[in-house]
């Protein structure tokens, strides 16, 4: 079964130089989707203003994905740690219950845009830490490059669950078929663009989910960036 989550569903925010939108409305009862999906407690797209910024207190101990889709972030955690992700760049962060963590655009005269997701840990008392990556363009035009998996495999940055994400920038006519594994699910999401998925036309901000589906297939129709998480 594929559901779709058109960009006008999710919940739109602003807040001072901030202006975000929550695929998952935790604060809707009537979403079903208001826990996440599988795994995938959250997944947000951020505009950040000129020194903007948010802070972020997790209630319980989760692991934390940002892409850097347009400037660059400061992010801080109450543990001491401080690294600059800059455009292309994903940081990957075990958060603990309670920590402190603060994400700044890093630019006193440029937007920053980000995606940002949390998941599930598959352990507790994590310990609080981060890395980041670059995943070079050449790396993800036309094919789905694993940027976040369990075991770190093919230079992906490491994630304490059972789930992976892949990348992919499209040209018009780029077709990228991703097969499930038995009792796997996944959610796609479009960051711009626009991609034929079987008769429906996804477009800039909407999501899809899949459930008990043999492959996510896709055709790009413009010139296109995909995330697509494959979930235990």
């Amino acid at each position: 079964m594929i559901t779709l989550r058109k960009s006008g569903e999710r919940r739109h925010a602003t807040k001072g130089g901030q202006e975000t939108w929550r695929s998952f409305d935790s604060e809707n009862p009537s979403d079903p989707l208001r826990a996440g999906f599988r795994t995938l407690e959250s997944l947000s797209e951020e505009g950040l203003a000129p020194g903007a910024g948010f802070s972020f207190q997790p209630p319980n101990d989760v692991e934390i994905l940002t892409y850097v889709w347009k400037g660059a972030l400061i992010q801080e955690d109450s543990s001491g740690g401080n690294q600059v992700v800059e455009v292309g760049e994903c940081s990957r962060a075990s958060a603990r219950s309670g920590s402190m963590h603060r994400t700044v655009n890093g630019s006193l005269t440029d937007d920053a845009h980000v995606f940002q997701c949390c998941f599930t840990p598959d352990r507790s008392s994590l310990k609080t830490q981060s890395d980041k990556k670059r995943f070079p363009m050449a790396e993800r035009r036309g094919v789905l490059r694993l940027i976040l998996s369990p075991d770190g495999r093919n230079a992906s940055l490491r994630l304490r669950q059972d789930a992976k994400l892949y990348s992919s920038l499209l040209d018009p006519g780029h077709h990228v078929i991703h097969e499930l594994s038995s009792g796997r699910a996944a959610w796609l999401q479009v960051l711009s663009g626009r991609i034929q998925l079987i008769d429906e036309v996804l477009s800039a901000g909407d999501g899809a989910s899949f459930v008990q589906e043999p492959a996510v297939s896709l055709t790009a129709l413009e010139p296109s960036e995909i995330l697509l998480f494959d979930l235990g």
